[in-house]
């Protein structure tokens, strides 16, 4: 009994200090100011502040879960640049430990599952994901929990584990598509494994409709919103591959979600888990179904992908995160089986640290590699922060000036000032800037009067032309530049003031 109790506290203590790697680490990325990979965060962002207004649909190019959980939560507290990192943080701290409990259900294990949970700690799809406002991390969440669930259900045959298998895959199917075919393998075999039960015929039939039913649901609701919207049933899958720009037969394969995963796992050193998953999938059942989940889902996900194109339009080794997170367990595994041999082997003992400080080595690497920029920078908070200042009592808008060298990045300034609404970001007059001197013409003044544009922001390696001097510059930053705008009846005053002065 007393070392039950002991066991268990090491263990709760062990987690906690997990926890607190956790925070560690995305306190680290944070201070070096990292903060995005590309403007897909502040797109969502954007799609979620126009759900809080309560001035967006539920379709749009991207699934809806992002935009309500955050909408939800900027009720809760407004603040466009820190309330959806607050979320993504609290989901990816969900994740690791529903990846902790997935981990003991497949083994049995406290060892094995605290192993895991330290290394997905450190882990590029946790660390990563868990401060960026994407949907990536309520992708993972959903997958990884409904797993868990799911071996909690044939571990313990318990109804409750079921049904929350059922319902998680169902919200999972709210954030990305690759959800979709996660939750046609999970309704396999869950469906398999009822109709192998006691149960009579009936029982079967309602319980295997009522899991279709539950899983199937949303997918079957947003390719109807997908069919009115784009007036076809697949508008869904072209939207998407739209976006993507396709290139040669070798980047196609490059692109890829399963060559993307052998480049992740072999350049962090995860790779070794799949060693372990192969050997273990022929002596345990529990793992040859989650080698049936993993590999079927990979596999088919790769081959749809590159069939349709339903590919990113950037940062390519996003898609193959989820999959490189479920061979972690199998690593920890591998780590805790030279841990245990070492007992007889005693070159095994050496083997394991040097094993479990590369893996470490190559995690930490691999993370700095893929934090080492962000797009939105420090910069982008503090002329937000300025414009948002200036704004402070004065409703009149904003007009940015889109670099033609990176159309969204003027999307950042939307989020920092925390005031999308008072930008204009479409005008007749004027597209993008597309060299380093633009002439401001009489039309472009008159339409941004009319949209009673104050303030205008350029790229700061822009030279303005402005003979009739509308522009005065109010503040010059690294990236951008902020001006005002004076209204024709403005000038006037100004001149009579001069001349008065005089």
């Amino acid at each position: 009994m007393t070392n039950t109790l002991k066991e268990n506290v090491t263990f709760y203590l062990s987690i906690a200090a997990i926890v607190a790697l956790f925070i560690v680490v995305e306190n680290s990325l944070l201070s070096k100011e990292f903060f995005a990979l590309s403007a897909d965060e502040s797109g969502h962002t954007l799609e979620a502040y126009d759900w809080y207004k309560h001035d967006s649909q539920l379709f749009s190019i991207w699934l809806p879960f992002h935009k309500i959980i955050n909408g939800i939560a900027l009720h809760i507290h407004y603040d466009l640049l820190v309330t959806p990192r607050v979320t993504s943080a609290f989901f990816g701290l969900l994740t690791l430990l529903s990846l902790v409990l997935l981990t003991y259900q497949l083994f049995e294990n406290k060892i094995v599952a605290l192993l895991t949970g330290f290394l997905a700690a450190i882990f590029l799809p946790i660390a990563v994901f868990s401060i960026l406002p994407l949907i990536e991390i309520y992708f993972f969440f959903f997958i990884v929990s409904s797993i868990a669930c799911y071996f909690s259900w044939l571990r313990n045959d318990k109804s409750i584990y079921l049904w929350l298998t059922a319902i998680l895959i169902s919200l999972g199917t709210t954030t990305r598509y690759e959800a979709w075919i996660f939750a046609l393998f999970l309704l396999i075999l869950m469906a398999y494994q009822v109709f192998k039960s006691n149960r009579t015929t009936i029982q079967i039939s309602i319980l295997s409709l009522s899991i279709a039913i539950i899983i199937s649901v949303f997918p079957l609701y947003w390719i109807y919103l997908s069919a009115i919207a784009n007036e076809n049933v697949h508008g869904f899958i072209s939207s998407v591959s739209q976006r993507y720009h396709e290139g040669t037969i070798f980047s196609e394969i490059k692109n890829n979600v399963l060559y993307l995963f052998l480049i992740i796992n072999i350049t962090s050193l995860n790779i070794i888990g799949l060693a372990s998953l192969l050997y273990l999938t022929k002596t345990n059942l529990n793992v040859k179904k989650y080698s049936i989940i993993l590999s079927g889902t990979l596999i088919t996900f790769s081959i749809l992908s590159f069939a349709i194109k339903a590919m990113p339009s950037h940062n390519y080794w996003r898609v193959a995160m989820l999959w490189s997170l479920l061979v972690l367990p199998f690593t920890a595994y591998w780590l805790n089986h030279l841990l245990e041999s070492s007992k007889k082997f005693v070159l095994n003992k050496y083997m394991f640290i040097i094993s479990f400080l590369l893996i470490i080595y190559f995690f930490y690497s691999q993370l700095m590699k893929y934090t080492a920029i962000s797009y939105l920078t420090r910069e982008d908070i503090i002329v937000g922060r300025y414009l948002n200042k200036i704004t402070e009592y004065d409703s009149s808008k904003i007009f940015v000036m889109k670099d033609g060298s990176d159309k969204w990045k003027y999307s950042n300034l939307l989020i920092t000032s925390q005031k999308p609404d008072q930008f204009v970001t479409e005008t007749e007059n004027f597209n993008y800037v597309s060299s380093d001197t633009i002439s401001i013409s009489h039309k472009l003044i008159s339409e941004l009067l009319d949209y009673k544009v104050k303030f205008v922001v350029i790229p700061a390696r822009t030279t303005v032309k402005d003979k009739a001097k509308y522009l005065s510059e109010m503040e010059a930053f690294e990236k951008w530049k902020v001006f005002k705008l004076d209204s024709l009846q403005e000038k006037v005053n100004n001149l009579i003031r001069n001349l008065n002065g005089k």
